[in-house]
């Protein structure tokens, strides 16, 4: 199924539609002022040159019957009358409404042509046919009805003029033809209507179909800007000469940097590692991915377009599949390795018992070399340990049988362990003193076997011990809530937090012989099995005493 988040374009014309008086607007009315003025100068000063070189004869203003002036002076007073008129409505568009201002026009120009023709021969006049310019807009914008209007306000002013002036005697016409004459005008009026009318309803459709994809542009254009600003890309659009002009928020976002601190730059003076077409860049403990993108159509000032993102937990990810291949290579080596030499191992150490129990001279070479052996051992342990791709095997333990708990057992298998590691170090007369104290619940589950509980505990205490030789070690565990809890303690230097930040990586070691894999083996256990485990320094908690601690959760 596609989902269509972009907002339609289609034209549903069953939308409803504006009102007419919505199609008039400031331009509308300067509009019509221009014509009045246009018409005015053009139309009177025509004819009074046709009079003056042609000496026609026009009502009303040679020989007419009906009003003869013997100066053009009336005729100059009203072109300063429509003059001040059409200045009065220019500034008045500012404060009054443009539908309000629309009709004054149309009245003012009803009355202003009435005028001229009371005074230019009546039904002989000239002038008549202006009223056809007012049936025009005004159907134009206000539809049949407006122009219906217009005709019946001509139709009443001729009546109460006709009947006023009492003009049939002064104008020596019979009736029929004085309404002949006034019926062909209101014919070419409705004529000019019902066309006017057309345009009307052609404008009007064009009007609301150009509000209604003006509408759905701006709805595009804020969708646009709205995935624009929103999503965690940065973006620039540099000009011609490759400085920013726009950017986005992310593109704030990643480079902390504010907007005006970005436009009118270069990117390589905000990205200093910016060079090619497309590269990760390092900048601010952050890794910068980015490209320059052409734009397809190129137009105006506009240059390129330049896409970056924050790819920081991608290049961590990269390196950290690039370490464990690196991890897988040298696995495989080890493993080889280990198998090599773990069996010669034995049979050396063996030896070197057997003639330890001799009571042969160099004993203390003898306890060197076992020493070496032992700690290769274990080293090798580990390492096989890190190389092995092993499923998790069911092996859960009460931890009370190791830890003591189990008094069916004449040697619990941590005491086994402790053992062991204080025999290495009372027969080779290393071990100064180191004790133990066990604070464990029974009769919960741990699910490691026993020789990876084993390997754990070695690597913990080895480390004490070579932290400080006469360290004290607390093993303890508490229920919690529902939780177990495993803790390890000694009474050491402790280690720094920047140190503590890196003891699970393989090989990492601050000491001249470690391996730095005993750490990262217990970690590896706890993974194994899907368990959280925390390392800390005694005095990051406690404001007294100092120490290594190691908790896992069950």
């Amino acid at each position: 199924m596609v989902f269509n988040i972009m907002p339609s374009l289609s034209y549903d014309s069953s939308e409803p539609r504006s009102e007419s008086s919505a199609l008039i607007s400031e331009n509308v009315n300067n509009i019509l002022i221009l014509i009045r003025l246009s018409l005015y100068f053009f139309v009177i000063f025509f004819i009074l040159i046709l009079n003056a070189f042609f000496e026609t004869n026009i009502p009303g203003i040679t020989g007419g019957k009906v009003f003869i002036p013997t100066e053009n002076s009336v005729f100059f007073n009203i072109g300063l009358l429509i003059a001040f008129f059409s200045l009065l409505v220019f500034f008045a568009s500012k404060l009054l409404s443009k539908m309000l201002l629309f009709y004054v026009q149309a009245i003012f120009d009803f009355f202003i042509i009435s005028y001229l023709v009371i005074n230019t021969g009546f039904t002989e006049s000239p002038f008549l046919i202006f009223y056809a310019l007012i049936v025009i807009y005004i159907s134009f914008f206000e539809g049949v009805r407006g122009g219906i209007s217009i005709i019946l306000a001509f139709m009443i002013f001729v009546v109460y003029t006709f009947i006023y002036y009492d003009l049939v005697k002064e104008v020596n016409i019979s009736n029929y033809d004085f309404i002949l004459s006034i019926s062909q005008y209101c014919l070419v009026f409705l004529v000019v209507l019902f066309f006017s009318y057309f345009l009307h309803k052609k404008y009007a459709k064009k009007e609301q179909e150009t509000a209604f994809f003006e509408k759905k542009l701006r709805e595009l254009e804020n969708l646009h800007e709205l995935v624009i600003e929103n999503i965690n890309i940065g973006i620039f659009v540099l000009n011609s000469a490759g400085s920013i002009i726009s950017c986005n928020r992310s593109s704030g976002e990643i480079l902390k940097l504010g907007k005006s601190a970005i436009i009118g730059k270069k990117p390589w003076q905000l990205v200093p590692g910016i060079k090619g077409d497309m590269d990760i860049v390092h900048f601010k403990n952050k890794y910068i991915g980015y490209k320059f993108q052409e734009f397809s159509e190129n137009k105006g000032n506009l240059g390129s377009l330049l896409i970056f993102q924050d790819v920081t937990e991608r290049e961590h990810l990269k390196k950290e599949l690039i370490e464990k291949e690196k991890l897988a290579f040298l696995g495989e080596f080890a493993a080889v390795v280990a198998h090599e030499i773990k069996n010669p191992l034995g049979a050396i150490k063996g030896s070197f018992h057997l003639i330890k129990k001799s009571g042969e001279t160099n004993k203390r070479l003898i306890q060197i070399v076992d020493r070496e052996i032992s700690r290769l051992e274990l080293a090798l342990n580990n390492l096989l340990f890190v190389t092995r791709n092993r499923s998790v095997e069911s092996g859960e333990f009460s931890v009370g049988n190791i830890l003591g708990g189990d008094k069916s057992q004449s040697k619990p298998f941590l005491s086994t362990i402790l053992d062991e590691f204080c025999s290495y170090m009372e027969d080779y007369e290393v071990f100064e003193k180191i004790t133990f104290e066990y604070e464990v619940e029974d009769d919960f589950q741990i699910p490691f076997t026993k020789e990876e509980f084993y390997q754990m505990f070695w690597n913990l205490v080895l480390n004490s011990y070579e932290n400080r030789n006469d360290n004290e070690i607390t093993i303890s565990s508490r229920k919690e809530n529902g939780r177990v809890t495993v803790e390890y303690r000694d009474k050491g230097t402790g280690l720094s937090r920047d140190i503590l930040d890196k003891i699970c990586q393989p090989f990492f070691t601050t000491k001249k012989s470690g391996t730095g894999l005993g750490l990262y083996v217990i970690k590896s256990i706890m993974d194994k099995y899907g368990l959280s485990c925390r390392f800390y320094s005694i005095d990051e908690v406690e404001s007294d005493g100092s120490g290594f601690v190691f908790q896992f959760y069950i």
